[in-house]
């Protein structure tokens, strides 16, 4: 039979075997137990010996080759990844500047600097288009509108003291326990309870990391193109940018700084907000690396990693951190709606204590209702069934949303973006005028498109995006919608 691995599988774990085996394997990798261009047993004697499917031991080795740990060669078998030497995360970790009490908090800041710029999303009064394709908003009517009130209604049968206390700066305990729990069984995951601090939603957790780790002059690494809203956050706090540049592999790790007192990374792995592409295991690796080195924390903005509609789950960033570099920021808000205003961070061990500090004199907390009613939600696997009917439904109006676009301008179409999340990116071919110009043809005709600015993309480097990107979000929309706002597309620009 050949190498045998030591792969145990418990049954009762909320983990599914497939699951298992990926991990299992893919910490051997990361270890160095099993070296690049090592040759793994063939699915059907690791079957065999671990007395399950031959098709769950399939599902895990295509896993595996997705995210880039293993390579299966036609005809000879499946081998560990050359390109993945096992020292690549053995980096000793610097230890985070702290004052005497150990606490991350900073002393002495500055104001808060204000430009005026508010984030896209905020503020958006002007009167919405009949197809409008906006990025990352939800379509209301999906909401599962009976399950809520029936969980707001048993939480206010039983509120007791919810009424009238407050409760824990860092949020209330069982939601807390629920999202360690889905996050290590969709994203890899594994934190306890009490490294989750819940917020008022992404902005506010990155408020919160601002106000304990940046200062006027702190150094701070963003994705270009990236994220507006956090960047000028990061100016109002008073920190220099340093745009690192996006490329068709996400992030370009080679063009990290170096040598220089880098205090956090500001990243979109999974999902890159604007250009919709994922950063494969090798940057990931790389990344990590270059905290490790560097002593940054790197800032995971996982905002709708939920929705992957080509090949397996990947693991997040932060399942991968084995020296606590990595702060994963999440939300409700592409799962649930905006509207609701919660979201969390996963802290490293020492920013803990100050996290909750800040928190308290921010805040009391979010609503406790809202708070009890998501977390039983997650605990009744409501949020779970309300995923993966979203997903089909997702995936449907992606599929119509590409074809519509190859039919109405070619099957040679620039898209990125397409295999996750809520939106894709078109850049735009020669033959088309601007984006700026072809989203106002596009409004004449009661269609929303959105240049990068527009949608709260901020791009430093004109020369790789020069105003021929266009975002095109498909989640609000019908179908139906969706083909005739192409349709009409097509004609303002025929």
């Amino acid at each position: 039979m050949g190498l045998s691995l030591p792969i145990v599988l418990t049954r009762d774990l909320h983990a599914t075997l497939q699951e298992q085996i990926y991990r299992q394997v893919r910490d051997g990798i990361l270890s160095g137990s099993l070296r690049p261009g090592l040759k793994l047993p063939s699915s059907r004697d690791m079957a065999t010996e671990l007395g399950v499917s031959r098709n769950t031991v399939a599902l895990a080795f295509d896993w595996l080759a997705s995210e880039g740990y293993v390579e299966c060669r036609v005809g000879a078998g499946t081998f560990v990844a050359g390109y993945l030497p096992e020292t690549k995360l053995d980096v000793p970790a610097r230890t985070a500047a702290c004052n005497g009490n150990g606490s991350a908090l900073s002393g002495h800041r500055s104001p808060i600097t204000f430009t005026g710029r508010m984030p896209a999303a905020v503020g958006r009064d002007r009167p919405r288009l009949a197809y409008d394709f906006w990025y990352g908003r939800l379509d209301r009517r999906e909401f599962p509108v009976a399950t809520w009130r029936r969980l707001i209604l048993e939480n206010f049968a039983k509120a007791g003291a919810n009424l009238s206390d407050y409760g824990h700066p860092a949020g209330d305990p069982q939601l807390r326990t629920a999202i360690a729990s889905h996050l290590g069984g969709t994203r890899g995951i594994h934190a306890d309870a009490g490294r989750i601090v819940i917020t008022a939603g992404a902005q506010d957790g990155l408020n919160l990391l601002c106000r304990i780790l940046v200062v006027p002059g702190s150094d701070v690494v963003v994705e270009d193109p990236g994220y507006e809203a956090a960047a000028l956050l990061f100016e109002s706090y008073g920190a220099i940018l340093n745009p690192v540049l996006i490329d068709g592999d996400g992030l370009v790790t080679d063009n990290l700084p170096k040598g220089r007192d880098i205090v956090l990374a500001y990243v979109t792995p999974s999902h890159q907000f604007p250009t919709g592409v994922t950063l494969p295991i090798d940057r990931r690796l790389a990344l990590l690396a270059w905290a490790n080195e560097t002593g940054a924390y790197i800032v995971e903005d996982d905002y709708d990693s939920d929705f992957r509609y080509d090949g397996p789950p990947l693991t997040a960033l932060s399942g991968l951190d084995r020296e606590h570099r990595v702060i994963y920021l999440g939300s409700f808000s592409k799962s649930l709606g905006a509207g609701l205003r919660l979201g969390y961070l996963v802290l490293p061990p020492e920013l803990i204590a100050a996290a909750i500090a800040a928190k308290s004199l921010a805040s009391y907390g979010q609503s406790w209702l809202d708070q009890a009613v998501v977390a039983d939600f997650l605990n009744t696997g409501g949020h779970r069934q309300h995923l993966r009917r979203m997903l089909k439904t997702y995936r449907v109006r992606r599929d119509l949303l590409v074809a519509s676009l190859h039919d109405a301008f070619g099957p040679t179409l620039q898209l990125t973006g397409s295999d996750a999340g809520m939106h894709l990116m078109w850049t735009l071919p020669e033959n088309l005028p601007d984006a700026v110009t072809v989203a106002a043809a596009a409004a004449r005709f009661d269609v929303g498109i959105y240049p990068l600015p527009a949608i709260g993309g901020r791009s430093f480097n004109l020369r790789s995006f020069a105003g021929r990107q266009l975002i095109l979000g498909y989640s609000s929309l019908s179908p139906k919608e969706i083909v005739t706002g192409i349709r009409l597309l097509a004609k303002a620009l025929g």
